[in-house]
């Protein structure tokens, strides 16, 4: 396949990640970044397949793309603790926000509506989540349309003693990180202590899983009596309890980093080496980055469902993955191999395979393998994948329908799946509904019932409208459109957009 050009805000397809939109480009054009709304990622325009041109009204004439707004990514991003990206040092954060949708150079001068100032913080959050595709995380109940079933699944699977571990499928867009969120919220609620990661292609996390253990460690939360703990915290009240070591008085890792946490002797730099982000030293079991070392950050991973269930109480530890299926779209054929080989050993232990603390290894073709498993051992740690039964584990992978669910159901036929179909005409109609009533809270913006029901019908059956996420997304969009442009024909964006 030869290069294309490409624009940005044009939509292309990547046969493993998708359909995203361009934002980027570099090289001369012959890479370009693509947001698939989850992630994005540089690539070779030659793997990419042009879906439709940018957005624009009708009649406007070609000009060079402006840069979008970063007012909305700054906002949510600080909504949920991250930091704001870098901006442009001439941009200029009180322009209007733009989208593909809009070219300023056809348009007149927008009329600028500020927020009501009666607004609330809960609306004014929620519009700005909405410019993402994506809902805040603070009232996932509030704005969770359509999924009573998936999420009587979820909650189902959680008091199910029988299954440690789920896979929830549907299209990019579909609701899959939605509903981990929901899934993360639910478990803390229930005792658990949580974590979740998603996995970026470009690092080929799941092959090394010294990588997706760190950012478990990055994303480890507990709610202990009241008392919100991270990495740390947790670790510093397991080792204030006398029974840590009936528990983990054994374990090849967390034995000696306890002992010398008990008497105040982990400083920054050992606690950086136990969160895997330091480097080794002497007289330090070594916590090494081979893609063959899956079953040392099982083992440690059970360890800590151990130290929650055994030691502290809690109901378990709560593991989700988001973006699974990135992980067989590797350079390497090893790194994929590797990636499944650490699933099958987290699925394995979550639910409590007696083969993970038995069976001894052999060496084939260099590799030290499970006997009884064929699971890929450390040649230089080959230790037992769990430290123990019960591990106190629940896993749940969100992944794209037929990327690794084989895989899966090798490693266990029983595995429960949660399939995410598209939101119904019906559910899509509450959806922008609420989001108008949400708009019109937050900017005293509100289209007549006639014209509300006709924006609705061009959004909900617009071919780049392909999910919830792009739906959402192109609603806001449409209602900004309103705001700045109140001249303007919208339905004319919308149609353009079918392109």
């Amino acid at each position: 396949m030869t290069n294309q050009t490409f624009n940005k805000g044009d939509t292309v397809k990547h046969r493993a990640y998708g359909t995203g939109t361009v934002s980027g480009s570099r090289i001369g054009g012959t890479e370009v970044r693509v947001d698939f709304g989850a992630f994005s990622l540089w690539l070779p325009t030659r793997e990419l397949t042009y879906v439709s041109q940018a957005l624009k009204v009708v009649g406007a004439e070609p000009k060079p793309s402006q840069p979008r707004s970063r007012t909305s990514f700054n906002a949510i991003l600080r909504m949920l603790g991250a930091d704001p990206d870098e901006v442009d040092d001439d941009f200029d954060e009180s322009t209007p926000p733009t989208t593909p949708a809009i070219k300023k150079a056809s348009l007149p001068t927008p009329r600028f509506k500020p927020a009501r100032q009666k607004r609330t913080i809960h609306d004014s959050t929620a519009i700005e989540a909405f410019r993402l595709g994506i809902v805040p995380q603070k009232h996932l109940d509030e704005w969770t349309v359509g999924r009573e079933r998936e999420v009587r699944m979820l909650r189902n699977f959680l008091h199910d003693p029988a299954e440690g571990a789920i896979l929830i499928e549907g299209a990019y867009g579909a609701g899959k990180s939605h509903l981990l969120q929901i899934m993360l919220a639910e478990t803390a609620n229930h005792g658990y202590a949580t974590s979740i990661c998603g996995f970026d292609p470009s690092e080929a996390t799941a092959a090394f899983p010294k990588k997706a253990y760190r950012r478990l460690v990055r994303n480890f939360r507990a709610n202990l009596n009241g008392k919100e703990l991270d990495f740390r915290g947790f670790w510093t009240e397991v080792s204030n309890r006398k029974n840590w070591r009936d528990v983990l008085g054994d374990h090849w890792f967390f034995a000696p980093f306890l002992k010398k946490l008990v008497k105040n002797k982990v400083d920054e730099e050992y606690w950086e080496y136990a969160e895997a982000r330091g480097q080794p030293a002497p007289n330090r079991p070594t916590l090494h980055d081979f893609s063959t070392c899956a079953n040392l950050y099982v083992n440690l991973l059970t360890a800590t469902g151990q130290a929650a269930t055994e030691i502290l109480g809690m109901a378990g530890f709560a593991v989700l993955f988001d973006e699974a299926e990135v992980s067989k779209n590797t350079m390497y054929r090893y790194q994929a191999q590797r990636g499944v080989n650490f699933f099958r050993g987290l699925v394995m232990a979550a639910n409590d395979e007696p083969a993970l603390v038995e069976e001894d290894t052999h060496r084939v073709e260099n590799t030290t393998v499970g006997i009884e498993t064929g699971l890929v051992y450390s040649g230089h740690n080959p230790l037992r994948y769990s430290h123990g039964i019960p591990s106190g584990l629940k896993m749940a992978f969100a992944l794209t329908p037929g990327s690794l669910q084989d895989e899966f159901h090798r490693t266990r036929e029983s595995i429960p799946r949660i399939e995410l179909d598209v939101l119904g005409y019906d559910q899509l109609r509450e959806l922008f509904g609420r989001i108008s009533d949400t708009f019109a809270a937050v900017y005293g913006i509100q289209p007549s019932p006639t014209a509300r029901d006709r924006m609705f019908r061009l959004l909900a059956t617009s071919d780049r409208v392909s999910s919830t996420r792009d739906f959402i997304k192109a609603s806001t969009e449409a209602l900004d459109f309103i705001r700045f442009y109140p001249e303007g024909n919208v339905e004319d964006l919308i149609i353009d957009g079918q392109a």
